[in-house]
């Protein structure tokens, strides 16, 4: 998986991340966010949990990390 950005910031002069893409479409970013806090907030996975996956994740998809 590639670190470059596909997509181009919809925030001029900011660079092409995750939080700035997804500003070209304010409710996909909405309901992302609540799909996220809903992820990391609840079920019966602990938080340390989780990070170490995410961590896991991040490196094995080489984005950047």
């Amino acid at each position: 998986m590639s670190t470059t950005p596909r997509l181009p910031s919809a925030i001029d002069g900011v660079p092409a991340h995750i939080g700035s893409v997804l500003q070209h479409a304010p409710d996909v970013r909405a309901a992302f966010d609540a799909m996220y806090a809903t992820l990391l907030g609840r079920g019966t996975v602990g938080m340390d949990v989780k990070e170490a996956l995410r961590l896991r994740n991040a490196a094995v998809s080489d984005c950047g990390l």
